[in-house]
Order: structure tokens, then sequence, then C-alpha cells
């Protein structure tokens, strides 16, 4: 189990910071090649595989943040920005890399409003507060206020690939793989309904709201990456 937990802090950082009494911001967290199949194929006519800089970047088998900056001519850490990626900088394999010159939240803003469209259901079915709460790139997850101990659930048909509490500041946290290429996060449960590797359906219960991990009051937390970059989740709802 310790094992385990080593081995999700290392591929999957989360960053929270706390202002007092104010409402959590997020940043964003690197889903790592835990969740991706790893292949060393190539996927597309604009892959990087001849070890030429392409726009978007694809990543390939063996490539690392500062391979690729380094291919390109650009800066790591502006490259990073750009992205929405945060250290250790973990890469997975058919990702897309924006590297076009430009202000980064703006360049990070125009990618992510490129992602395919969902039609995600809400996560709750009750009336509660809620808000969208941007990271430092501007980018929304979703934060609602409720008692602990209400229905907590999935927003699209997925697979469970975490289910547990070794993120010390997101609680008992679920992420869902969704088959659309979608990621979907789950955090500061007040209990688990799930385990790894469940196939779950839309709609179905994975979890109830809490208050665990480093939050003042109860609330759950939802958040959702596209091919591994965070997009915005306001814009996935359908209602």
């Amino acid at each position: 189990m310790i094992q385990k937990l080593i081995a999700v802090f290392l591929l999957i950082e989360f960053s929270l910071v706390l202002t007092g009494c104010a409402p959590a911001k997020y940043r964003g967290w690197d889903d790592g090649d835990m969740y991706f199949e790893k292949s060393s194929r190539s996927y597309s006519s604009s892959s990087s595989s001849d070890g030429h800089c392409t726009n978007p970047y694809v990543v390939q088998s063996g490539d690392t943040l500062s391979l690729v900056a380094k291919r390109c001519g650009v800066n790591m850490y502006h490259l990073a920005d750009r992205n929405n990626l945060v250290p250790p900088y973990r890469l997975f394999i058919k990702q897309e890399l924006i590297i076009a010159s430009g202000n980064p939240r703006s360049t990070q803003a125009s990618s992510s409003s490129n992602h395919q469209t969902a039609a995600f259901s809400w996560p709750v079915k009750t009336k509660l507060k809620y808000e969208y709460v941007p990271d430092r790139a501007g980018i929304n997850g979703l934060v609602i206020y409720g008692k602990p101990g209400e229905n907590v659930y999935a927003v699209e048909a997925g697979h469970v690939v975490y289910a547990g509490n070794g993120i010390a500041h997101y609680g008992n946290m679920v992420i869902i793989k969704h088959d659309n290429e979608y990621l979907t996060v789950y955090a500061h449960n007040r209990t688990l309904k799930v385990r790894e590797g469940m196939r779950v359906e839309k709609r179905q219960l994975v979890a109830t709201l809490g208050q665990t991990g480093s939050v003042s009051k109860p609330q759950l937390y939802v958040e959702a990456r596209y091919r591994g970059r965070k997009v915005d989740v306001e814009t996935l709802f359908s209602q």
C-alpha cells in the first residue's frame, strides 16, 4: 500500500493554495503516464518521431519536456506554463504540446478551447451552492458546497483509475478516465463508493460529499482534463 501511494505521488502532483477562509485556489495536476497506454508507435502525420519540431508537438516514447524544449528552441519553463504543466513535468505518449510563441496564458486558453466537446451531467442531484474557481492560468474547476453525505455521481461513463486518499490536500478522491479522452476528478469526499478498475456509468454513485483534505468546509471539487491538459469544466456540463 505504501509503495502504491508513493507511486501515485510521483505520477500525480496536485498543488493547493488556501488563503484564510477564502475558496480554495487549485493549480493543474500532472496525470503521469499511469492512466494512458504506453506505446512507442507514431500516431499522426504531425508526430515528431523524425526528431523535428511540429506545432502542436505530439509526444513520443522517450520524450521529456526539456528535450522537447531544446528540439523546438524554446524555454522549457515557458513551454510548461503555456501547456499548464507543473513539476515534475511528466508527459504521456500522444499528448499534444503547444509550441507557438506568444503569451503563455492566452495560448493555453486558446489550446484548451479546441478540445472535443462533452455533455457532462451535474455531479449532484440536489440543488446546492456552487462556484467555478479558476487556477493561476484562468482555467476553471468546480466547487460545490453542501452537507456531508450528499451523493456524488459520475459526470460521464468510464473506468475508475484512482480511488483513495493518498494525496493529503485532496482527501478522499476518485479519478475517472472516460472513453472520450477526458479525465474527471472528484475530491474532498466523505466516503468512496467505487474502487480502482471498476467500470462506472453516467450518473452512477461514486462518492459522498465531505470535508477531507485541506478545506475549511464540506465541499466537492471537480476538475476535468482532455488528453492530459486541464480544461475549463464550466463549458462541459449539459445543464
